[in-house]
């Protein structure tokens, strides 16, 4: 099955009650949801969610207790071998073997997934241009940094470009700027890829993520955009900003400062250590996203002003993060 053949907006991913026991614990419970062609769906929770487990058996490295998972169509546990090359995986932890060079083992990587001749040459290429691996392809994985082992497990992923990406926590180990090469990439495969990612950083599903599934002790609490689990604009979040400067508002010039407003703190030479206070203090407050605080802090860069103080509350999807999370956890406690 081609990418060409799965039309956007096609379901590449569809779980239904999916439910993973190991003993007298349930580690998924109930599990439903579906991932689309042309779409990013982030699964969201605390560590010890289940997000790993879920991950594990609809990919078809576990068996589940009950449900069902379909992938591109087909039952994924009576079709398996058909249909898991259509599934690119990346496990929390990349499973490389130490004395073979990434060359080797993204070659078996690729092989594994009947990549032989002139395709199998393609996807190697195209692995290591995506994920920047030309530098270290002929080392040992065994002498590889913590970043460039994620990455490395991320190539193996992608190696035969397939139409579903299932990653758990792709960004584990990687620096800043890596990780802004992670969302270039995730944002660019979308437009002809299903993409599941899981994680417990908030700023990744709101960076990234068109929905997001939260879950918490196994089970899915809440399931929605990230700005319609918030409740409010994208990762928007109450911001205080003291700025020392010119008897202007530092807001001045803003075309659209939105919901910020600012007032004069302390006037210059008023107030303790007076003496040194050159400028009016000016407190600006109000609700930004992430986007709005970068154009803000650029503005008061090139007026001069001085960043006194900066302070930012929780988001919108992190505050309904907590509560979902934490209200399941009390149920928990009071069922048992």
């Amino acid at each position: 099955m081609t990418q060409a053949s799965l039309p956007r907006g096609e379901a590449l991913l569809e779980v239904e009650g999916l439910t993973k026991d190991y003993g007298p614990v349930r580690a998924v419970d109930g599990l439903g949801f579906t991932v689309r062609r042309g779409e990013i769906v982030g699964l969201l929770g605390p560590n010890g969610a289940g997000k790993s487990t879920a991950m594990r058996v609809l990919v078809g490295y576990q068996v589940p207790t009950a449900g069902r998972v379909r992938v591109a169509g087909g039952d994924i546990f009576r079709e398996g071998a058909r249909i898991k090359g259509t599934i690119g995986y990346l496990p929390e932890n990349p499973p490389l073997y130490g004395e073979m060079r990434v060359r080797e083992y993204l070659t078996l990587a690729g092989q594994l997934k009947g990549l032989r001749g002139a395709a199998l040459a393609e996807g190697l290429s195209r692995a290591a241009e995506w994920l920047n691996l030309e530098g270290v392809w002929e080392r040992q994985a065994a002498h590889l940094s913590r970043g460039y082992r994620q990455r490395v497990g991320l190539a193996q992923a992608l190696i035969a470009d397939p139409p579903l990406l299932v990653l758990d926590e792709p960004a584990t180990g990687l620096d800043p700027n890596q990780i802004a090469d992670l969302r270039r990439l995730l944002a660019e495969w979308r437009e002809r890829k299903g993409i599941l990612l899981s994680t417990h950083i908030l700023a990744e599903a709101l960076q990234l993520c068109d929905r997001v599934l939260v879950l918490s002790r196994g089970r899915l609490v809440a399931e929605g955009s990230p700005q319609g689990l918030g409740g409010r604009g994208r990762g928007a979040a109450a911001t205080t900003i003291l700025a020392r400067g010119g008897s202007l508002s530092p807001l001045e010039g803003i075309a659209d400062p939105g919901a910020l407003r600012a007032r004069l703190e302390v006037a210059a030479g008023e107030g303790e250590g007076s003496e040194e206070n050159a400028g009016n203090l000016w407190r600006i407050e109000g609700e930004i996203d992430g986007d709005g605080r970068r154009r803000l802090l650029a503005h008061l860069a090139r007026g001069g002003w001085d960043l006194v103080e900066w302070s930012a509350g929780l988001s919108a999807l992190e505050q309904a993060f907590r509560r979902l999370t934490l209200e399941e956890g009390r149920e928990g406690e009071e069922t048992r």
